[in-house]
């Protein structure tokens, strides 16, 4: 019997293993060039799983400029001089304002076209915490009104003055325009609520109603409530929540990559595409597990807080402790946070001397 040459079966599987491993090795190649041209792809499936921290906590000023659509100009803008508190007067977010139907239907119909909002997101805890700013609030080291600001140096200056006069940290901005504005309402879903007196275009008499983002943006640019503009700013962040609470926040966070780029594409803001995708998994999270088990109970994710103060000369000057008082909702300014720290720092030297 003849022998068998050890290299006549070498040879062979040699040759099957070189050509296993061209086979493999360009069908991985053709995989990865696939993977590295779509980057969309990679940024997704990082951030889709991630953990939450304080990290995630965020703050947004929000500006509604609705001066394209309404017939306004600045002059016609006129502060309500008997919108007036005191400073042992504490506001209660439930308070009712007083209808006066005969002085309201004698007096001429005025809208306001801009409306400023704070918004802070603690993901952790899956809360919202919105606080509207009067359009006649003094703010900055120049005191003068919110509305002033914006219109002449625009969102970055106002969040700045807002940051000076209140002490708290704004990381970004963003604002919407009337069909910007109509947009978000529609992704979020519109809302039910009581609607106040005085609106024009809405019927008050049905209590609480649904209403399109057109009444949304009648009742936000109303400028003719008894209560003055505190009331209209009140009425505002009531209404937001309420937006923000009845949502399916499972819904919204399942579409948020698309939402967010039709919306950013259309407004005026300083969020980028990089933090939006270092805080997406904490949003998303926030708002799918912030929705109640039953269907028919609202959540209770976002909630709202209103300035006190008083008005002098027809601008409102917040009160002096309601800096102080919103602390527990906002994130201190850098500048006050470093003078706290090196505060306590000099006080514990002291101590150890």
């Amino acid at each position: 019997m003849k022998k068998k040459k050890t290299g006549s079966i070498a040879i062979p599987f040699l040759i099957a293993l070189l050509i296993s491993l061209v086979l493999i090795g360009g069908a991985a190649i053709i995989i990865y060039d696939k993977i590295d041209s779509d980057d969309s792809s990679l940024i997704s499936m990082v951030n889709e799983v991630g953990t939450l921290s304080e990290e995630d906590n965020h703050t947004i000023m929000f500006v509604l400029d609705m001066s394209d659509s309404l017939d306004f100009s600045s002059d016609d803008y006129e502060d309500d001089e008997d919108d007036e508190y005191n400073e042992d007067d504490e506001y209660n977010d439930d308070e009712e304002y007083p209808e006066d139907e005969e002085a309201d239907s004698s007096k001429e119909y005025t809208y306001q076209p801009y409306t400023f909002m704070i918004m802070r997101s603690v993901p952790v805890d899956k809360k919202l915490t919105f606080m509207g700013l009067p359009s006649n609030m003094l703010l900055g080291e120049d005191n003068k009104s919110a509305q002033d600001i914006y219109i002449d140096n625009g969102s970055s200056a106002l969040a700045s003055s807002i940051e000076y006069t209140l002490g708290i940290n704004i990381d970004r901005y963003m604002t919407f325009d009337t069909e910007s504005f109509k947009k978000l309402c529609n992704i979020l879903g519109g809302v039910t609520f009581a609607v106040p007196k005085g609106v024009k275009d809405v019927d008050t008499s049905e209590g609480e109603q649904y209403l399109s983002a057109e009444q949304i943006e009648s009742i936000i640019s109303c400028g003719s409530y008894s209560g003055g503009e505190l009331q209209r700013i009140s009425t505002t962040s009531s209404l937001i929540t309420a937006m923000l609470n009845q949502t399916n926040g499972e819904r919204i966070a399942g579409n948020l990559d698309n939402s967010f780029n039709s919306i950013i594409n259309i407004t005026q803001s300083n969020i980028s595409a990089i933090d939006y995708n270092e805080k997406k998994y904490a949003i998303k999270f926030m708002l799918k597990y912030s929705s109640p088990q039953d269907s028919e109970s609202r959540s209770t994710r976002a909630q709202f807080i209103t300035p006190y103060g008083s008005s002098e000369g027809g601008k409102f000057v917040a009160d002096k402790y309601f800096a102080d008082d919103i602390k527990e909702y906002f994130e201190p300014a850098k500048e006050e946070e470093a003078e706290v720290q090196n505060t306590e720092q000099t006080e514990k030297a002291a101590e150890n001397e």
